[in-house]
């Protein structure tokens, strides 16, 4: 007795000892040069913020965060789908592992590979691997440009995407999806990058999927910081973003009289009332950041962290892009009505995967997080806490490398140099006399361009007494050649250009009122309206409906009134069965195909896969299962399934109806 006793001290003191070291593996320590022997008084006040700006985006922030902390709730259990293998592109994808989240998918935004993609653009799998589209042409991975640098054709296509995005209400759908900032770790800390390069990604597909050729470009706004007043840049022009008017609405461009989720008839831009550009001074600093938790920052952290704050972390540096639009991109709540938030995003998106590209190994980039410290911040930031409001996320799973392995890459910064003086574009410049060679944005007509005289500065014109006016157009603008992919990401030195003078600033109007009339549309360049009228190829897909029963017993719940007595599980779960949402199949017809990607589940033997439940529902044909039963096959107890003997229990449960949600084993 007394060496059995023995042997299980034993035992349980080895199983201690490997719990532990299984804790210290899972989460990587704090870096030692951020924390020290005194706590650091944190002020929830802001007012050891170093910028007016900065001390209100941290007011915000903290509002954020104290509205999540409130919002924190228990979230009902999981049941994970199937989807698809296989896809190619010209930009070939690097393989995944076996096991890496998005291979299956029944809604396309939780896809992470074009192979999971390909049957949601009615694409065919072909033995070379590769998933060709309707119109013969293999899918490719999204190439990121930089607005600036698309082809005329290429902007076109992805203004006219946006905007159908938009007609179909879609666009409205991510807006309010960004607007429930409270609801989640989108914004104030470590959760900030992951969950916006998840949101963009999202749109990036929606955008795909009525167009494949699109691609979400990225506004580099250290472009339009070289200007004397960078309100004055191409961007602002009806050709890209558009102008606004004295009230600061959008009134020509793509995105002229687009209502906002609020009511207003106009997106509303304040342009520099506040704020500032990214400057290469910025980027830099987050590039050359050794410390993880200095990137995904704590931003508001509580009293008592031992991670001090740090007003250069990129969420409080990209927030001041936000407050130099001004208008809806000024607060979290409303800055999604702005189609300018996506490119800003994209950017800072970018940024964010340079700094993994040079401070960290590619194994290193998908688990390494900031330390989940209660005293930092809500647990809504923590590594493995949800990402809200998307399904079966976690903050960690945004570390993913299948982002930029399989579904996107980035075009490489503009540049120029002596040798090659272009940018590559013909609404960029070369400025070669303040500082080293560098791109900067075109003026638009009757901007100012003071310091550019004698430059290709200005749009379609020339600088002539500081204002840029028609005229012929100086050298050495000249068509580049088309980009190769990009080689590793770099970043440039800052110029003397961002230094010898500041940004002039206007006092921003006050908030415009909620207008309900029809405002009346000026009158646009023929270039405009042409992508506004233009009725997209054969390659534009029909929206793809998520309406769908993740469980055969979906159905028998309903009618068990369960809609109503366990709400929160079946408006997750049983959508269709509880009417929620209008599916694009008859609910009436159980022997067929409701999902397009059926077919290539079966090849992939997901029938009887761990996701056999939603295919028991949505693919009935594909899984031979026209002649079974579902009722019998899935909403019984386990233990009334396994045994023959209990025949008689089960046609006493039918009887009497007394199989509900309770009985159920998957459920647990």
């Amino acid at each position: 007795m007394k060496r059995k006793r023995i042997f299980q001290n034993f035992y349980l003191f080895f199983i201690f000892l490997l719990s532990t070291f299984a804790q210290q593996i899972q989460k990587p320590p704090i870096t030692s040069s951020l924390l020290s022997n005194n706590t650091r008084q944190v002020r929830t006040d802001c007012s050891d913020a170093p910028t007016q700006v900065l001390k209100q985006t941290c007011l915000k922030l903290r509002q954020i965060d104290r509205k999540a902390r409130q919002a924190l709730t228990r979230r009902v259990d999981d049941i994970f789908p199937p989807s698809v293998p296989g896809s190619p592109v010209w930009l070939r994808p690097l393989p995944v592992s076996r096991n890496s989240r998005g291979q299956v998918a029944w809604n396309p935004y939780d896809c992470m590979t074009l192979q999971c993609l390909c049957p949601f653009f009615r694409g065919t799998m072909r033995d070379d691997g590769y998933c060709y589209l309707r119109n013969g042409r293999p899918l490719a991975i999204a190439y990121r440009k930089e607005y600036r640098m698309m082809t005329d054709d290429e902007r076109e296509r992805f203004h006219s995407a946006f905007n159908q995005l938009k007609f179909n209400g879609e666009y409205e759908r991510f807006a309010r999806e960004h607007q429930s900032v409270s609801q989640g770790g989108a914004h104030s800390g470590p959760g900030f990058l992951p969950w916006h390069r998840e949101f963009i990604k999202r749109m990036e597909i929606a955008l795909r999927l009525i167009d494949p050729t699109v691609a979400l470009p990225y506004w580099d706004s250290v472009l339009d910081v070289y200007l004397p007043d960078p309100r004055d840049s191409i961007i602002f022009s009806p050709l890209f973003a558009g102008e606004i008017d004295m009230n600061g609405f959008v009134v020509n461009g793509p995105f002229a009289f687009w209502n906002t989720i609020e009511g207003r008839n106009t997106i509303w831009r304040t342009l520099s009332g506040e704020g500032g550009l990214f400057n290469e001074g910025q980027l830099s600093s987050v590039a050359n950041e050794p410390n993880i938790e200095h990137v995904l920052s704590y931003t508001v952290p509580l009293a008592g962290c031992p991670i001090p704050v740090n007003f250069n972390a990129l969420e409080y540096s990209h927030s001041n892009i936000h407050f130099w639009v001004g208008g809806d991109m000024r607060v979290p709540e409303t800055s999604a009505n702005d189609p300018i938030f996506y490119m800003h995003h994209s950017f800072v998106d970018l940024i964010f995967e340079i700094w993994r590209q040079r401070q960290q190994r590619k194994d290193v980039r998908e688990w390494a997080y900031t330390s989940n410290l209660w005293s930092c911040g809500n647990e809504f930031h923590f590594s493995y806490a949800w990402m809200r409001p998307f399904d079966f996320l976690s903050n960690q799973d945004g570390l993913s490398n299948a982002y930029t392995d399989q579904l996107y890459r980035y075009a490489q910064r503009p540049t120029c140099s002596a040798q090659v003086p272009t940018c590559g574009s013909r609404y960029l410049f070369c400025d070669f006399n303040h500082g080293f060679p560098h791109c900067v944005a075109k003026i638009k007509f009757g901007g100012i361009c003071e310091g550019f005289d004698g430059m290709d500065a200005c749009f379609n014109g020339q600088c002539i007494f500081g204002r840029c006016q028609q005229g012929p157009t100086p050298p050495p603008w000249r068509p580049a050649p088309p980009p190769t992919p990009p080689p590793p990401l770099q970043l440039r030195p800052m110029s003397r250009g961002i230094q010898r003078r500041g940004n002039q600033r206007r006092i921003p109007p006050p908030p415009p009122p909620i207008v309900r009339r029809i405002l009346r549309r000026p009158i646009e360049s023929q270039q405009t309206r042409r992508f506004l009228t233009r009725q997209m190829a054969a390659t534009t897909h029909k929206l793809f409906i998520n309406c769908f029963n993740m469980n055969p017993c979906c159905d028998h719940w309903a009618e068990n009134g369960e809609c109503k007595t366990n709400k929160k599980y079946m408006e997750k779960y049983c959508k269709a069965a509880c009417e929620l949402c209008t599916p694009n199949f008859n609910l009436t017809n159980e022997c067929v195909d409701r999902h397009v990607s059926c077919k290539q589940w079966k090849e992939g033997g997901e029938c009887l896969g761990k996701s056999k439940l939603f295919l028991q529902e949505n693919c009935r044909e594909s899984c031979g299962l026209c002649k079974q039963n579902k009722y019998e096959n899935s909403c019984l107890p386990q233990g009334l399934l396994l045994h023959e003997n209990n025949k008689n229990i089960i046609k006493e449960l039918k009887k009497n109806g007394n199989i509900t949600l309770e009985n159920i084993p998957f459920r647990n």
